[in-house]
């Protein structure tokens, strides 16, 4: 999931509206298979290829599937 924080003035029109992300987290919606490439205190400089293979074949799994519906999402909007 991702936090946006609206960066426009107040009285931007809504076409103009600039948003920026506050934070991404992978864990709430089901790529916590990702946290090997997390850096935090004891691990300052975890990467990509920190992930296993197999991990890294599930997340993409999970990606493919949320992007998908994410599609059908805008695709239904545009109708």
């Amino acid at each position: 999931t991702t936090d946006f924080i609206l960066a426009s003035p107040v009285g931007t029109p809504a076409a103009e509206e600039k948003w920026i992300v506050g934070e991404f987290n992978c864990s709430c919606v089901g790529i916590s298979r990702c946290l090997a490439a997390y850096c935090k205190d004891d691990t300052p400089n975890a990467c990509f290829t920190d992930i296993s293979d197999e991990d890294k074949a599930e997340a993409i799994r999970y990606g493919d599937i949320m992007g998908k519906k994410g599609l059908e999402i805008l695709d239904k909007m545009k109708a």
